[in-house]
Parts: C-alpha cells; structure tokens; sequence
C-alpha cells in the first residue's frame, strides 16, 4: 500500500526567539494526517501556538522544514512561503471579527475574487454549515460568544482552506457554553472531513475533539497518541498531569512507575488481601454518586493517592484496606 502524504508535517522544526534562553520550538517532527484532527497541549509557554504560528507562515522557521500536502511552505534556508498563499483557515481564540463588518461581509471578507453570484451561494452554504441561517445581517457584538465563534470558524471554511488552524478556540467562554460549542464544532469539522490543527491548554478540548494529541513541554513533544492512550497511558508525570489528577504507582515485581487516574482505583477492603496495595484512608469527601478518597500507600514515604470509589463503599478516615488499578496494560 502506497504511504500517504501527510497534509502538514513538521521536519525537525526549531524557532529561537532572541529574547529567550531556550528555543520555542526545538527540533519538533510530527504529521497530521488528512481529515484528522490533532490537538497540542501543553502548558502556556510550551510552544503549541508557535508551532501553530509557523504552519500558519506567521513565524519562520530557523532549522528545519513545514511542509502542506508535500509541499516545502518553509524552512531554515529562509524559504517562507506568504500566509495568504498556504490556503489555510485561521480561528483565534477571540474570533479576531471585523466589527465595522456585519456578519456577511466577514464570512465574504476572503472571497473577493469570486463573482458576486458564486459569492452569495458560497456565504449562504457557510451560514448554514454553522448554524447562523437568519443572522447574516447582525454585527459581531450583537452575537452571543458561541455565535461569533461559530461566524469566525464561517469565515475561515468561507475559501475551502485545505487545512484549519484553531487557536485556543474556545478558551474565553463559560464551562457549559464551551462544552456545548465544542460538540457543534466537532460534529461539524467530521462532516466535513476537515484536517484541523487545535492548539489548547484544555484538556477536555484536546480529549472531546481530537483524532491525535501531542504533549508539549518546553519546545519538545513529550507524548503523541491517541486521546484514550495520552489519557490512559502517560509516559511520565507531566504528561499524566495535563490530563488532570494522575497518581503514581510503582509496580511490584519491576518498580516500574506508571500514572493511574483517580476513577481506576479499585478499593478492596480486606487488608489482608492478595490483591492490590496496603493503604490507610486520610480522607473522604462526598461527590454524589462517587466519593473523593485521599489515601496513603504503604512505602511510598507519606504520598498520597487521590482516588475514586463507588458511594456504596462506606469509607472512613482511619480504615486499612487495599487499592488496586484497574487499565493496566
């Protein structure tokens, strides 16, 4: 079978900002593939949107290559090819809206060059793509936030850009309204089989919308995989921690550490058990159906595991007993 070309893909991309002891982005490979969807995360500073920046032609290259669909945009020869000729669709994480502009002359803004009937079909269909059929006379600040969310992804799918680049996309709206944008979001970039690059320091972003996740740290990819395996499988603490609460456990046999999530703990309350650690309850706190219990593991010098457990259990500060992980590999 013949190897397909990935849309974009970074060969050993470095960028030094002067003003900075470490590179931005240091000796980055990684390719993302047609139709997916590949998320950066990582915390602020760690590089993602200058990676995102140098896909998009807004930062250049000092080593290494970008390439789109095979095609070398830039590299450290100073080739740089201009953003306008990359056919890309930008969404930033404040919409970056004309607001002297109603909402068709921003979803029209890139398409000057069609003739004005090709032109009106074209904002209509991305009107209706995202749910704005009805608005197109209104101006950005008479839409709600998930409205002008919704108009600047229009705007970007307005020229059938071959790849869409969202940076921190839903980063300034509240939990519910981000949730309930990131689902229309997704379902609309499968439909319309989209490769997207999501830069978010989210990780429910990166974990609801991604095909592909790569961790970040400090310039260099830590962890790609799927989001089931960054999640269940980290490779180390800092990638376990950018998915939320993670505690370390060290198998018996090897002393092989692994990152366990809270809700795979298995509690186990015969101390005398073959199965799992020994442990002493420090805490427990009710959280409906679940109850929030810290423990502390027996030789790991007063750390604590945090962990998760059915209601029915009936815990106590001060009870032994043992915790066992479920996932293993």
């Amino acid at each position: 079978m013949t190897e397909r070309t990935p849309k974009l893909a970074f060969k050993n991309v470095t960028r030094q900002f002067s003003q900075q002891d470490l590179p931005a982005v240091n000796g980055i490979s990684l390719d993302v593939a047609d139709r997916e969807i590949f998320a950066l995360i990582g915390e602020s500073g760690s590089g993602k949107t200058t990676l995102l920046r140098l896909a998009a032609g807004l930062e250049s290259p000092d080593g290494g290559e970008v390439l789109i669909d095979g095609e070398t945009v830039a590299n450290g020869n100073a080739l740089q090819v201009p953003p306008e000729k990359r056919r890309l669709g930008l969404v930033f994480q404040d919409g970056a809206l004309f607001p002297h502009m109603n909402a068709t002359a921003n979803v029209g803004y890139g398409l000057r060059k069609m003739n004005p009937e090709e032109k009106a079909q074209r904002i209509s269909e991305c009107f209706e793509t995202v749910g704005l059929a009805g608005m197109e006379n209104r101006f950005p600040h008479e839409l709600s936030g998930g409205e002008r969310q919704r108009l600047a992804l229009a705007r970007a799918l307005a020229p059938k850009p071959r790849l869409l680049l969202l940076d921190e996309p839903f980063s300034h709206l509240d939990p519910a309204l981000r949730r309930k944008l990131r689902e229309e979001i997704r379902d609309i970039l499968t439909r319309l089989k989209k490769t997207v690059l999501l830069v978010t320091h989210d990780p429910e972003d990166a974990l609801a919308l991604a095909t592909q996740v790569a961790v970040i740290k400090r310039g260099e990819v830590r962890q790609i995989g799927t989001p089931s395996d960054v999640y269940r499988f980290p490779v180390d603490q800092y990638c376990a921690e950018r998915f939320g609460p993670a505690n370390e456990v060290r198998e018996p046999a090897s002393e092989k550490v692994r990152w366990t999530r809270p809700e795979d703990a298995r509690w186990i309350a015969d101390p005398n058990s073959d199965e799992g650690h020994p442990v002493t309850i420090d805490s427990v706190r009710p959280m409906g159906s679940q109850v929030e219990v810290k423990v502390t593991p027996e030789g790991y010098d007063g750390k604590k595991w945090l962990c998760l457990f059915a209601e029915r259990e009936h815990l106590k500060p001060g009870q032994t007993g043992r915790v066992d992980w479920q996932g293993r590999e």
